[in-house]
């Protein structure tokens, strides 16, 4: 139990660096882009990750969280069944992309899309080559060449993209960004990580374990992308891609910090649960852990931020940008509700459970989409933020507590204390807001 503790406490160290220097190089690469181009090129490349992610999560079997949890997990034959599905559902998202980026330009009535969705295909084909070690690197807790190699691809990827926009002053500059620091974490992935070369290989037996854990990650990654990047598409059709840039950036300021939780969980809190779990210990602790810590330190900071959003943002942006203000008053309770129930969730998968991850996902989903359709009905543009708030945060968490009861690792006081508190300070917070 010690040496567990003092790998996750090194991993969790790699983490927190790497998340801040990362948020820093990203703030400061919105910061030059956001003066090199309109609001309008970030709507339009808000809609092409949609669709790209899209994609890519209605194809995501779990491979690399097959490859943390199992206890084959460092076989070479099920190591090489991993990569080479991995290498194969790449190669098929570059195609579907390529076919179906006209259908989705004309959808949208944005023939730029068009050209954009055709150059960003390559990209998942790149990233289905990448090393398998960069999920055996995270199975054993090795986050230290993993955090470097993240940071530097960032770095090269920020450099081109303000590069390329001062340039290009187009949509293109992003594009020509993200596929070039595709490419770097391609061959990084080889050079910088342990070795391995991998073979194109399918054994029947790894393949088993893979489809019999990632059919339920699939189905629960479907259901995130339509809780999650499904709203962005479902917002889409119902504001101007000027406000939907807006809205891009409130959101990548106000879930920063549970951006960083998000990544703790899944590179320290997983694999450490699940190497516990594999050794017949108890995780119960950890997850009061997990939540002692949210509760008082992760949540305070996003209230902060909801009180300081406007004079943030007229900070850090100019005058265009002002309206992100308000919305990003909302999205950062919108992150304190969804982080109430991610210890349960990574606690679940790292006991295999990954049926009932997918039922908390699914619920996330449904909820999410028709209470953000509700709301903007009822009170517009706050509304929907408030339907989405509650449908991929309060009612996800009711169901997790569900399934953490039966595991005997639920922690009501916590969640019943923060939900109460954070829907008190969402009606105040609506109520002092101006008309959009």
């Amino acid at each position: 139990m010690k040496l567990l503790r003092s790998t996750s406490g090194r991993a969790a160290s790699w983490t927190m660096i790497g998340f801040g220097a990362s948020y820093a190089i990203r703030l400061l690469s919105t910061l030059a882009l956001t003066r090199l181009l309109e609001p309008g090129v970030f709507g339009l490349m808000s809609l092409a990750w949609v669709f790209l992610g899209a994609l890519t999560m209605l194809s995501d079997v779990g491979t690399v969280p097959s490859v943390i949890r199992s206890h084959r997990g460092d076989d070479p034959d099920f190591l090489d069944t991993a990569w080479s599905v991995q290498a194969v559902r790449g190669f098929c998202l570059a195609g579907l992309v390529l076919l179906l980026a006209w259908p989705v330009s004309r959808l949208y009535e944005e023939p730029r899309l068009f050209p954009i969705l055709c150059a960003v295909a390559v990209m998942p084909a790149l990233q289905g080559l990448s090393s398998i070690s960069l999920a055996t690197c995270r199975r054993h807790v090795r986050l230290g060449a993993l955090t470097a190699m993240g940071l530097a691809g960032q770095i090269l990827t920020t450099v081109v993209n303000i590069l390329f926009a001062w340039w290009l002053q187009s949509v293109w500059a992003l594009v020509l960004g993200s596929i070039i620091g595709v490419l770097f974490g391609l061959v990084a992935s080889y050079l910088w990580l342990p070795p391995h070369r991998p073979r194109l290989r399918f054994h029947r037996d790894a393949m088993a374990e893979i489809v019999t854990f990632g059919r339920w990650v699939l189905l629960a990654t479907l259901f995130s992308y339509f809780g999650g990047q499904g709203s962005t598409a479902i917002m889409g059709f119902e504001v101007p891609v000027e406000t939907l840039g807006l809205i891009t950036i409130a959101t990548t300021i106000a879930f920063a910090l549970s951006d960083l939780v998000l990544r703790i969980l899944g590179q320290v809190a997983f694999p450490t649960l699940s190497r516990a779990f594999r050794e017949g210990r108890d995780f119960a602790s950890a997850v009061d852990r997990i939540k002692r810590l949210i509760f008082l330190f992760v949540l305070p900071c996003l209230i902060a931020l909801s009180f300081l959003s406007q004079e943030i943002i007229d900070l850090l942006y100019d005058p265009r940008y002002a309206l992100a203000g308000s919305f990003l008053t909302l999205f950062a309770l919108n992150a304190a509700l969804a982080m109430l129930s991610m210890p349960y969730q990574n606690a679940m998968l790292a006991a295999g459970n990954s049926r009932a991850h997918a039922i908390v996902m699914g619920t996330a989903a449904a909820s999410t989409v028709i209470l953000m359709l509700a709301g903007m009905q009822v009170h517009g543009i706050y509304g929907m933020i408030f339907g989405m708030g509650l449908g991929s945060g309060l009612l996800p968490l009711l169901v997790s507590a569900w399934f953490a009861k039966r595991h005997g690792i639920l922690r009501w006081h916590y969640d019943a204390v923060t939900a109460t508190g954070v829907l008190a300070l969402y009606a105040y917070m609506l109520g002092t807001l101006p008309p959009v």
